[in-house]
């Protein structure tokens, strides 16, 4: 019973960490841009800051839902 909710969870963080990695707008520029922008290498990330806040949080809930069906399947 538990082991089948922790497998419904983790699909549906897998599936919204896959979302959430998509929309992210790759860094193709390097360092030569982000130390011309000046501002943005301090801070000021806008959307993209709460995006990655996002994927960090799923990929958090990834490890430890991984780790507690590793354990119950047990």
């Amino acid at each position: 019973m538990i082991l089948n909710l922790f497998l419904v969870l983790f699909a549906l963080i897998c599936v919204s960490l896959v979302f959430f990695i998509l929309l992210q707008v790759p860094r193709q520029a390097g360092l030569s841009a982000s130390m011309a922008s000046g501002g943005s290498l301090l801070g000021g990330r806008g959307v993209e800051g709460g995006l990655v806040r996002i994927t960090s949080v799923l990929g958090g809930f990834f490890m430890l839902i991984a780790l507690l069906i590793g354990i119950v399947s047990r």
